[in-house]
């Protein structure tokens, strides 16, 4: 049992000390709104606010729509949201505990 546990420890830290690797040749991206994009784990996949991007595609991204902005689904920042209303209901309790949170101008 001991030398499963020995195993399974280093391929944890082998595999953290390999995403660090990646991580450190993916730095993170602002575009010109501001924006800071984060490596999303693949390729030259970035993200931020819930949408993903080809670092090539980030200079073309202008802000969320406004449906983007009426799904409760999305959690945006005040980057994103440009000063503009998101029309999103409050959590009906019958729901539960929801797992996205609730950002209305």
């Amino acid at each position: 049992m001991d030398a499963v546990t020995r195993l399974i420890t280093n391929w944890t830290r082998a595999e953290a000390e390999m995403h660090a690797a990646e991580a450190a040749g993916h730095p993170d991206i602002t575009d010109d709104h501001g924006r800071v994009w984060t490596w999303f784990g693949r390729g030259e996949t970035y993200r931020h606010c819930g949408a993903a991007a080809p670092s090539s595609m980030i200079p073309d991204f202008g802000f969320p729509t406004q449906a983007a902005l009426d799904n409760p689904n999305y959690v945006l920042c005040d980057i994103c949201l440009d000063g503009r209303t998101r029309n999103v209901p409050d959590c009906d309790p019958a729901w539960g505990r929801c797992s996205h949170a609730m950002h209305q101008g």
